[in-house]
């Protein structure tokens, strides 16, 4: 995910050189990566209910393993961002999305267990990983587009969080978890969701008008705005209740859908 969103702004900045592409796919794909075992490790309780399937739980990986993972990932992590030939301002913006992976995912703040406030972060770092793609073609500047462009891939992320908290509720009410389904009910998290369901609609249809991206971003934003709202009218249906997790698997396609047709529709 990291990576293609990152790609996307590099894309957009008009900028399609190889070595380019994989240096800034690559560092914001690892960055992203490294929440992935700080999760499995706090949420270790709520997987044996939701996931049982995840590392800890299935004793795919030890604690002790789990632990010296993430030492190595964030001694990796700065190591690249230090070594990296990156302009000053995208250095900056991997700083800041290797940050926000720390508060998402681990105490003492760990934002995943905090209501709207996980949907936010994840929102945050993902338009953080799409700047930096660009900025690190463009370095100081900016471009109408991206305003638009950002609040499209935020809103994706956070529709799909929301959707997953009130898919996994009865395991994070086990777990101590509080996230927002639990703070504020099950259908208003779902209004909150098709609200930002709609707005991912409206700046899709909106960037394709002002900016100068073609056809190609206009058949699989298209695409992916069909996909948005039929998961969302489907999953209205009964709150997630009979296919679980199926669910957020259909609300998360868009995550993946619009970054591409960015690249695609810069070409």
């Amino acid at each position: 995910m990291g990576f293609i969103t990152s790609v996307a702004g590099v894309s957009l900045a008009g900028m399609f050189n190889l070595a380019l592409i994989l240096k800034i796919g690559l560092l914001f794909w690892f960055l992203h990566s490294i929440a992935h075992p700080i999760n499995d490790h706090i949420d270790r309780e709520s997987d044996k209910i939701g996931r049982p399937n995840a590392p800890i739980p299935a004793k795919l990986v030890t604690l002790r393993q789990v632990k010296v993972i993430i030492l190595l990932d964030y001694i990796i992590a700065v190591l690249l961002i230090l070594i990296l030939p990156l302009n000053v301002l995208t250095r900056i913006l991997a700083t800041i999305f290797l940050v926000i992976t720390f508060i998402f995912s681990a105490p003492p703040i760990h934002t995943n267990a905090r209501g709207i406030l996980a949907s936010i972060t994840i929102a945050i770092a993902f338009i953080i990983a799409f700047l930096g793609g660009w900025t690190e073609v463009v370095g100081k500047g900016f471009e109408v587009l991206l305003i638009p462009l950002s609040f499209l891939i935020g809103s994706t992320h956070i529709m799909a969080k929301i959707v997953v908290d009130i898919v996994d509720i009865d395991s994070d009410k086990r777990s101590g978890r509080n996230t927002l389904p639990m703070q504020i009910g099950i259908k208003r998290s779902f209004y909150i969701a098709t609200v930002f369901g709609l707005l991912i609609v409206f700046m899709y249809l909106l960037t394709y008008f002002i900016g100068n991206l073609n056809i190609i971003y206009l058949f699989l934003g298209g695409i992916g705005s069909v996909i948005t709202l039929i998961g969302l009218f489907r999953f209205r249906e009964d709150y997630g209740r009979e296919l679980g997790r199926e669910y957020y698997k259909i609300v998360t396609l868009p995550t993946y859908i619009f970054p591409i047709a960015i690249i695609l529709g810069s070409v």
